[in-house]
C-alpha cells in the first residue's frame, strides 16, 4: 500500500489502492425506498466513499447494456438510436451541469488526460512560462508536475498550512511570467474548496491562465465555470457522476481555443483531392484537404469509450433529473451531522469548512485499529495518508442517518 495516498477501503478496482475484503455474513438487503436501491452494492456494506468512486448504478448499468447489445447485434431494431443520441447529448448534458457550451466540451479518458492537453498546448507555457500550483491538487497531478519540473518546467507548488493554503500565498508565488495555475477546485485530500472566482481573478490580472480538476466538484457541489473564471477544466466521471473509469471530460474556454491554447492532435479525415481517388479534382484545394475542427472536440483524441459514455449519459440524467444543488444538499447534511457526532479530541477534522463540500476528513490516532472496525462493520470509507493517520468520508445521494450512525458506532468502538 502507498502511504502518499488515499487507501479505498473495499474499492478493488481503483489503481494503486488497496482493497478490504467484505466478503462473509453480516451484509444487510438494501432499502427499497427513494435512489438507495438503485445501487445494489449498498445490500453488503455501507458505502460512504463516493470520492473514491461511486457504486454503478441500475441507470449506468442500463446504459452499458445497451451499448453492449448494440455492439453485439448491430445497429438493427432500433439498436443504434440510443447510441447515437448518447453521442450527439452527452457533451451538452455535461455542459449544463457545469455552466459551459456544449462547444466548449471535448472528450478524454480522464481528469489528468485533460491536465495533460493543457499543459502540453499552452502556448505560453512553450514559451517559457511556469505554472503555480498549491499541494492540496491531486497527487498524481502533483507528481506529473513534480515530473515535468525535472524536466525543466517552472513549477512552483505553495504547501498548505494545516491543510488549507490562503490567496495571499498563491499570490506571492506568481509573476509576470506565470502562464497557468492549475488547482483542484475540490480536494480529494479533504474536500477544501478552493476559492476559485478570488484565485481566477488574482490570476487573470497577473495575465496567467486558470486549469480546475473538478473531478470532486461536477455533479457534487453547484458549480459554473464561466461565474468562476475557469478557463479550462477536466474531470472523469467515476466518482460524482456515477460513470465508469476510462471516461471524462475536457473544458475549455470558447475564445482560447486554437489560439492560446493550441492544437495538439488533428482528429478528422484527410480528402484526398487527386485521381484516382476523385475523379474531378478541386483546383482551389491541396492534394490533402485540410479541415481543422473549430470546437472543444478538436483536443479529442479520435474513438473514445463509447460503451463508457453510455454510462457517463445515464449518470448525467439522473443528476439533472434530482438537481446538484439537492444532491449537495443532502450530502453535506450528513457531513454535518457526522462533525457534530464525532469527538473532536479523538477524531480532529482537518476540512477547513466542513459541510461546503460532501467530503470531510479527519486525524485519526490508530489506523490500522480503525481499519479493523470499518471492516468489522462493513463500512466503507477512505483511509490513510501522507502520515497514514486519515480517514475521509464522502456521502452521495444514496446514504442516509443510519449510514452516518453506522460509521461514528464503529469509529466509537
Amino acid at each position: 500500500m502507498n502511504r502518499r495516498e488515499f487507501v479505498a477501503t473495499g474499492i478493488g478496482s481503483a489503481v494503486g489502492m488497496r482493497s478490504l475484503d467484505l466478503e462473509g455474513e453480516g451484509g444487510s438487503p438494501p432499502q427499497e425506498r427513494g435512489d438507495r436501491g438503485l445501487f445494489p452494492r449498498l445490500g453488503d456494506e455501507t458505502f460512504l466513499n463516493a470520492a473514491g468512486g461511486t457504486p454503478l448504478g441500475s441507470f449506468a448499468e442500463e446504459g452499458l447494456g445497451r451499448y453492449i447489445e448494440f455492439d453485439r447485434m448491430g445497429p438493427g431494431g432500433g439498436r443504434s438510436d440510443y447510441v447515437e443520441r448518447m453521442r450527439s447529448e452527452v457533451r451538452g448534458s455535461f455542459a449544463t451541469l457545469i455552466g459551459a457550451k456544449p462547444s466548449e466540451i471535448g472528450l478524454v479518458h480522464c481528469t489528468k488526460a485533460g491536465e495533460q492537453i493543457v499543459l502540453d498546448s499552452l502556448e505560453a507555457l512553450r514559451r517559457g512560462g511556469n505554472v503555480v500550483t498549491n499541494d492540496m491538487h491531486f497527487g498524481g497531478s502533483l507528481h506529473n508536475l513534480v515530473g515535468l519540473r525535472k524536466r525543466g518546467l517552472d513549477v512552483r507548488i505553495v504547501p498548505a498550512t494545516d491543510f488549507d493554503v490562503s490567496l495571499d500565498r498563491m499570490g506571492d508565488a506568481m509573476d509576470e511570467r506565470t502562464a497557468l495555475v492549475a488547482v483542484s477546485s475540490v480536494s480529494n485530500v479533504n474536500g477544501r474548496m478552493e476559492p476559485m472566482a478570488e484565485l481566477s481573478r488574482l490570476a487573470h490580472d497577473r495575465g496567467a491562465l486558470v486549469y480546475a480538476d473538478i473531478i470532486q466538484a461536477a455533479g457534487a457541489v453547484p458549480m459554473d465555470v464561466e461565474e468562476l473564471g475557469i478557463d479550462f477544466a477536466a474531470c472523469s466521471v467515476y466518482k460524482w457522476l456515477f460513470g465508469v473509469h476510462g471516461v471524462g471530460f475536457l473544458y475549455v474556454r470558447e475564445d482560447l481555443q486554437g489560439t492560446a491554447l493550441t492544437d495538439r492532435l488533428f482528429p478528422g479525415h484527410a480528402v484526398r483531392n487527386y485521381a484516382p481517388w476523385v475523379e474531378d479534382p478541386d483546383p482551389v484545394e491541396e492534394d490533402y484537404v485540410f479541415r481543422p475542427r473549430a470546437d472543444a472536440t478538436r483536443y479529442q483524441p479520435g474513438h473514445v469509450s463509447y460503451l463508457g459514455y453510455c454510462a457517463a449519459w445515464e449518470g448525467l440524467k439522473f443528476i439533472h433529473e434530482r438537481g446538484v444543488e439537492s444532491l449537495h444538499a443532502h450530502s453535506v447534511a450528513l457531513v454535518r451531522r457526522l462533525v457534530d457526532e464525532l469527538d473532536s479530541d479523538r477524531f480532529r477534522c482537518i476540512t477547513p469548512d466542513p459541510g461546503a463540500t460532501p467530503i470531510v476528513s479527519f486525524e485519526v490516532a490508530d489506523p490500522a485499529a480503525v481499519l479493523e472496525r470499518l471492516r468489522a462493520a462493513r463500512v466503507v470509507v477512505a483511509v490513510g495518508g501522507d502520515n497514514w493517520n486519515q480517514i475521509r468520508v464522502s456521502p452521495a445521494i444514496y446514504n442516509d442517518e443510519a449510514d452516518i450512525g453506522r460509521l461514528v458506532e464503529a469509529l466509537r468502538a
